[in-house]
């Protein structure tokens, strides 16, 4: 079960734009606008500082934690149009790489599965995407896709799906950018190429970010300053995607988050706000709940628990309670499964 490993004091470091946790959730990693990455040991709830990393010239938008066989690695892309990959060696964080070769910021980047090898992808406002994989002499080799004329403003890895326990489905990477569109890019025979048919239209404004269902490798969700997300599906690979349901949103769209289980999506907008929405029996969304600043607040009569399930709605037996808190240790034990979910 998901639990809180901790709180981060960021008031003193100005703006910070993305946070990430490690494979194990010991050490996070946050990206500042003063430049800069700081790391910290979150194990047991602790807050210590083990890093400091300078070598961007402006604000960094992403950092993304590889997967720990691979050591530890850490990237980094900013707005100085920098791709930094970084390595811990004997306590102290060096750069092992700098892809200095996109020509405006660098909005994303992201390591893929530790199926697929060493590889990691970065979206550019030149309107570029980037994927640079890692080789057993020690260089890397860079692929580049024009992808969004205008500028690329978000990238995701698709999920690795196994069969018999063997990895069997392709190496794909969706993006989505300031032309108002997603495209799939598919790794075929050594070459990086969209895949046909190619992904419907549905956002009539910067698409901002993108995100597969981590327990499935066909359905996806985009975001969009048009202040909505479509969630999609695609019954077999190589047919067309679809749209599944719409879903409206009071602000223009910045992250989207799946739960563990790809249950529930968090949509985050606007300043800090963000709403869940949770799978319903059809295989729609509805909304569940909104997370502020003040914490957790649901949504009342929506998605109530089937039969015979828990408080949580996950079939798990809720705790008893005196009959005076029975509706308040009901709520309680809901917002805890939400926050949960996500790893809260």
């Amino acid at each position: 079960m998901s639990q809180m490993v901790g709180s981060l004091d960021t008031s003193s470091l100005g703006v910070i734009h993305d946070v990430q946790l490690d494979y194990y959730a010991k050490r996070a990693a946050a990206a500042s606008s003063d430049g800069s990455v700081r790391i910290w040991d979150v194990t047991d709830g602790r807050q210590q500082q083990i890093g400091h990393l300078k070598g961007h010239e402006g604000p960094i938008w992403k950092v993304s934690w590889a997967h720990p066989r691979f050591g530890n690695l850490l990237a980094t892309a900013g707005y100085d149009m920098k791709v930094i990959v970084w390595k811990e060696e004997r306590g102290q964080w060096v750069m092992a790489y700098v892809d200095s070769n996109h020509g405006a910021s660098v909005n994303d980047v992201e390591f893929a599965p530790q199926e697929h090898g060493l590889r990691l992808a970065s979206a550019s406002s030149d309107g570029s995407v980037a994927v640079l994989t890692y080789s057993a002499d020690g260089s890397w080799r860079r692929s580049v896709m024009q992808a969004h004329p205008g500028g690329a403003q978000t990238l995701n890895w698709a999920p690795v799906s196994y069969r018999d326990g063997v990895p069997s489905s392709p190496v794909r990477v969706a993006t989505g950018g300031c032309d108002h569109t997603v495209k799939i890019w598919r790794f075929d025979n050594e070459v990086w190429c969209e895949e046909n048919p190619r992904f419907p239209y549905a956002h009539t404004d910067w698409v901002r970010d993108v995100a597969w269902r981590p327990d499935h490798s066909s359905v996806l969700a985009t975001g969009s300053w048009d202040q909505s997300v479509v969630i999609w599906t695609q019954e077999m690979e190589g047919q067309p995607w679809r749209q599944l349901c719409k879903l409206p949103v009071n602000g223009k769209v910045e992250c989207l988050s799946w739960s563990i289980t790809g249950s529930m999506l968090a949509v985050s907008y606007g300043d800090g706000l963000s709403v869940i929405f949770k799978e319903a029996y059809d295989g729609h969304f509805e909304e569940v709940g909104k997370i502020e600043e003040s914490g957790y607040t649901e949504v009342p009569g929506k998605l109530a628990p089937m039969p015979g399930a828990g408080a949580d709605g996950y079939g798990q037996a809720a705790p008893a309670a005196p009959a005076a808190n029975a509706v308040n240790s009901e709520m309680a034990q809901q917002q805890q499964a939400v926050l949960e979910a996500f790893g809260m």
